[in-house]
């Protein structure tokens, strides 16, 4: 997974280099979507925006669909919703926050087209599957997820850190940085299974990936 990591570490932080002042969300998200062409990225970036947010929050959303890529069709969407007032301006912090969760929805959805792919596009995971522990159980969700955290906890306290306290995996659920948990992913885990079997199963594959990360790519 080194090099899908580098190259969207290349397509995040140039987006974030080019501009060194404010800039609007509508060109935000055209250099965004012109990056990840430049890069070879076969990508559909999509925005919606959504009245319930305040016009501070967004999130990102990210989907695989297993036909289109078996077609040769655009096969991963990435949704950024959000209630942006019209003319607001983003700056480094904003701009860094944004393509941090975008940098980390298109890892994740490769690494469930690279499960398909190594398969042969026979089966993959049900994206809605509920309930969500059902949905996070799902061992594509398992492997993809254990991707998620291990790069989480890099950003947040770093690989040696996150080894030693990964022996502790509940205490390490909580622990926060800043207002957020190090890693949101894994605190979803342990709040839906506890320390059982499937948890242990998450940590030996969350602790491979501490390993074998290029950390030179991880977008912070």
């Amino acid at each position: 997974m080194n090099s899908i990591l580098e190259r969207t570490y290349s397509v995040c932080n140039n987006v974030r280099e080019n501009n060194i002042d404010p800039i609007s969300f509508k060109r935000l998200i055209g250099q965004l979507r012109k990056e990840f062409s430049n890069h070879n990225f076969d990508v559909m970036v999509t925005v919606k925006k959504e009245k319930f947010l305040a016009t501070s929050e967004f999130y990102v959303m990210a989907y695989y669909d297993n036909d289109a890529d078996y077609e040769g069709e655009t096969s991963i969407e990435i949704v950024l919703h959000h209630n942006f007032l019209k003319n607001e301006l983003f700056g480094r912090i904003q701009m860094t926050e944004m393509l941090t969760e975008i940098f980390d929805a298109t890892v994740h959805e490769y690494r469930h087209q690279k499960q398909s792919r190594q398969r042969q596009y026979k089966t993959y995971g049900e994206h809605y599957t509920t309930p969500y522990s059902k949905y996070l159980a799902d061992p594509d969700e398992l492997d993809a997820y254990a991707l998620s955290i291990a790069i989480e906890l890099l950003r947040a306290i770093g690989e040696q850190k996150a080894k030693t306290y990964l022996t502790r995996i509940t205490v390490l659920s909580r622990r926060r940085n800043g207002v957020r948990y190090a890693s949101p992913n894994l605190n979803a885990y342990i709040r839906c299974f506890g320390f059982d079997f499937l948890v242990r199963r998450l940590a030996k594959k969350v602790y491979k990936h501490l390993e074998t990360l290029d950390k030179r790519y991880i977008f912070l």
